[in-house]
């Protein structure tokens, strides 16, 4: 099986899409050790135990690690956890999110969990994932294709660009975020593709993507009317995890690489140019 042998460590696997990929990754391909990280240890047992009660079997593969990724200590203190048990990690999937929920004012905390989580969790994590089979996978959204399509061509070419540095993505997010529809949620993944990109091209020694889940019925989403289930929205990790895919790219919900500038509706061709395209149609 796929995962045979190999540890994967995913961060918000408590609950919804997380919980649905922990599972299985588990039970469907025999991942060895599953690293279910959360943010708080007792809903962190409650989410292993409702995968054990079920398939009792797995209990050994599963273990729960407290990690807060807004938080530098706590994220510090998980990583110092694995590499005291020499673990070598296979893939790094960073999950955890915030965002349709999220009220007004509170664009900091979204964009500190959404977009520099990720980020803190990667560097911290970096010396424990296997230097030469090694993935990293962060779960944006479609929103960031949605809110960078509307944006000028300089932003486009600024959230696309493995040229773009850090602190110049980051000055934009800053002068977006107060405006940024959504609460800043668009921005927060766009933030987050854009990040993909110059962390593959600064790790080429590593397969790191970005995907949307798709529109999913978890805690995230409840009362805007989405229907799928967390299990139907781990289609595009489970192609970042374990199959063919180029580092620094978007992958949409249906496993197939996107662009990011423009939406991609799932069923249409798999897209195959620069990131930044021309094309229209791609377009809804």
């Amino acid at each position: 099986m796929a995962g045979a042998g190999k540890s994967i460590f995913v961060t918000g696997g408590n609950a919804g899409i997380g919980l649905a990929l922990c599972e299985q990754l588990a039970i469907d391909h025999k991942v060895t050790k599953v690293y279910m990280g959360v943010r708080n240890e007792t809903r962190g047992a409650a989410g292993l135990k409702s995968i054990t009660d079920a398939h009792p079997e797995v209990a050994g593969q599963i273990e729960v690690v407290q990690i807060d990724v807004a938080n530098d200590g706590s994220v510090a203190a998980a990583a110092a956890t694995l590499k005291a048990k020499g673990v070598t990690l296979y893939a790094l999937v960073n999950n955890a999110g915030v965002g349709l929920q999220t009220g007004p004012g509170q664009t900091d905390a979204l964009l500190n969990t959404n977009f520099y989580g990720p980020k803190r969790v990667s560097e911290a994590f970096l010396d424990l994932i296997d230097p030469v089979a090694g993935r990293i996978i962060n779960v944006s959204s479609g929103a960031a294709s949605m809110w960078l399509r509307n944006q000028g061509a300089e932003w486009k070419e600024l959230f696309t660009s493995a040229a773009t540095s850090f602190e110049q993505l980051e000055a934009a997010v800053g002068q977006a975020g107060p405006s940024a529809p959504m609460g800043g949620y668009g921005l927060s993944k766009a933030a987050l593709t854009a990040y993909t990109v110059q962390e593959a091209a600064a790790k080429p020694n590593l397969l790191i993507t970005s995907l949307s889940p798709g529109f999913i019925d978890t805690a995230m989403t409840a009362g805007f009317g989405a229907r799928l289930t967390p299990a139907q929205g781990t289609v595009s990790l489970i192609r970042c995890l374990f199959g063919e895919v180029v580092s620094g790219c978007y992958y949409g919900s249906d496993g197939l690489r996107s662009p990011m500038t423009v939406t991609r509706d799932p069923g249409t061709p798999e897209y195959g140019g620069e990131a930044n395209p021309d094309a229209k149609k791609y377009n809804k």
